[in-house]
């Protein structure tokens, strides 16, 4: 093409657009400083995430996904998922009643011992004329709810069908949201798509074209049992950010809400590995530790503080507090990341705990 204001390879003469710096050489490419994802919850879940998650009616979609909001805005573990750092998440629910959502939000409250500032919600009964999310007005409804929190890092759309108009089964009506999830991604907003089944429990409900779009694809499988109306199993059917390192956190995974609490376990417990025999020691301080008056209780969690830890790993010599104090932190934080890595703890910024 010699000229800029003519497209030969259609015979138009409409000007070429100006890609600037879009055109990048491999080894500019390989150059750029891109900053990475902000993790809110293990490995899996960061501002930059576009998920859909599908699970039958009835299954407990709301409410697991209002306890992960929970965890998540709290900086809180969930399952078998590290805490990180408390965030602002936004919950868009289109479907259930005011008294039914704030029964779920009262009752996670409870369950996680805390109520995190920064979860907001938007419920759809609150809103006159609660516009679709696949039109101009229901998109401006969620970027002033984003601007009233004063921006977020995350948001949870409850659901799919009841928050975007239109035939389920066709893609028109979740083609015309796909530049406000593009938005969302640019912003570093994370973004949680709920969505039913329909009568094959098997795959999400009508067009297959809104999993193109997604990073991560979550199904849950309704599992029977005589104990709780609530139990899944979780299966990440897409992954585009799994990698060797963080593959534990896309494992299949089984919850269930037993007994007011939150229970899980791996399949085939494949996610923990041993760990070495000096980090299965700092494990052993850990468990210690935990056992003893300085451990609280949060989330259905008991967990210690860092320092309570490290006293009683030097009273266990595996490290010196007193005479080597920094090869001590050193090695502390050396065994506390090991055990991390093999899904054996989990963390926030003041406690640990064994999971």
């Amino acid at each position: 093409m010699s000229g800029r204001d003519i497209n030969e390879f259609d015979g138009s003469r409409t000007a070429l657009p100006s890609l600037n710096s879009a055109v990048l050489p491999l080894a500019d490419w390989l150059e750029r400083d891109l900053p990475p994802a902000d993790p809110l919850l293990g490995h899996w879940l960061t501002t930059t995430s576009r998920i859909l998650f599908s699970a039958p009616t009835g299954a407990g979609k709301t409410m697991l996904w209002v306890a992960l909001g929970m965890a998540k805005a709290g900086g809180l573990p969930f399952l078998r998922w590290q805490g990180r750092h408390p965030c602002r998440v936004l919950y868009v629910d289109g479907e259930v009643s005011r008294r039914l959502l704030k029964q779920r939000l009262a009752d996670e409250a409870r369950r996680l011992g805390t109520v995190p500032s920064g979860l907001n919600i938007l419920a759809h009964e609150d809103v006159e004329n609660f516009a679709p999310l696949n039109t101009p007005e229901g998109k401006h409804l969620i970027e002033a709810a984003i601007a009233k929190i004063g921006g977020v890092d995350s948001i949870i759309f409850d659901n799919v069908m009841s928050l975007i108009s239109g035939d389920m089964r066709e893609e028109d009506g979740w083609r015309q949201t796909l530049d406000f999830q593009h938005s969302l991604t640019r912003r570093k907003i994370a973004q949680v798509w709920l969505h039913h089944t329909g009568h094959d429990e098997t795959k999400s409900y009508g067009t297959k074209t809104r999993e193109w779009q997604m990073d991560t694809v979550v199904f849950g499988e309704r599992l029977a049992r005589p104990d709780t109306d609530v139990s899944m199993k979780l299966t990440f059917r897409k992954a585009r950010e799994r990698t060797p390192l963080n593959r534990a956190d896309f494992a299949d995974i089984t919850v269930a809400l037993i007994d007011d609490v939150w229970t899980h376990s791996n399949s085939g417990d494949a996610t923990k590995t041993r760990p070495s025999p000096l980090g299965s020691k700092f494990l052993d301080a850990l468990v210690n530790a935990l056992a003893g008056d300085e451990a609280v209780t949060v989330g259905g969690h008991r967990r210690v503080g860092f320092e309570s830890w490290k006293r009683e790993c030097h009273a266990l010599g595996l490290i010196d507090l007193e005479n080597r104090a920094h090869s001590g932190r050193t090695l502390f934080a050396k065994y506390k990341r090991e055990l991390i890595d093999h899904d054996q703890i989990a963390c926030n910024e003041h406690f640990a705990w064994a999971i």
